[in-house]
């Protein structure tokens, strides 16, 4: 979400394209904050307390509409892992001398996916060290990152403004996002990995 495609044969000026540009992304990004916004209080108000932190864990186990929905969640990061690891095995297929070999690409992938797999099971704090990859760098390239280049390449929103007051709120609830995650997950990670 938030890539526009830029081409030369754009049939409206630049500043018309980048004003319906950036009318476009205001309502996606809404939207999107409005409706996970709006799950996360409808999940509240129906469990109360006892809300767990990933909607499937909260739904009944015996009705066919809550099988479907965990399994479709279920899908969804799989399906994700194959758009990730494809550009990994396409460099490493290009870098070998059998590059056209169907039965090489297999190989590399089915490798890849094994020992990813073992990773994760291998060591004991995996899921912490994803928290902190996904708190330091995630944050920064999804949140602080784009705003940076906004204001490299866009002059007019360097100007004191209601604009730059809502870059620099992101910037700054971003950042603090990053460095509260980043230390959070730093801090499970070292508590992780103490003896017992």
């Amino acid at each position: 979400m938030g890539n526009i495609p830029i081409t030369d044969n754009q049939k409206l000026p630049t500043h018309q394209f980048l004003r319906m540009s950036t009318q476009v992304l205001i309502v996606c990004f809404a939207l999107s904050t409005i409706t996970y916004g709006s799950m996360a209080v409808l999940g509240y108000l129906m469990y109360g307390n006892n809300v767990m932190s990933q909607l499937t864990l909260n739904l009944p186990t015996d009705k066919i509409n809550s099988k479907v929905a965990i399994y479709t969640t279920l899908i969804n990061p799989i399906t994700k892992y194959a758009i990730i690891i494809s550009p990994i095995a396409t460099a490493i297929e290009d870098t070998s001398p059998f590059r056209d070999s169907r039965s090489l690409s297999f190989l590399i992938r089915t490798v890849l996916v094994i020992s990813t797999v073992l990773v994760a099971l291998v060591i004991p704090f995996f899921g912490y060290v994803m928290a902190f990859i996904g708190a330091f760098l995630s944050i920064s390239v999804s949140v602080v990152f784009p705003c940076l280049c906004y204001l490299k390449i866009n002059k007019a929103a360097r100007s004191l403004g209601p604009e730059l007051m809502i870059i620099v709120g992101i910037l700054v609830m971003g950042s603090f996002v990053a460095v509260v995650g980043t230390i959070t997950s730093l801090r499970d990670i070292a508590k992780h990995a103490q003896p017992k």
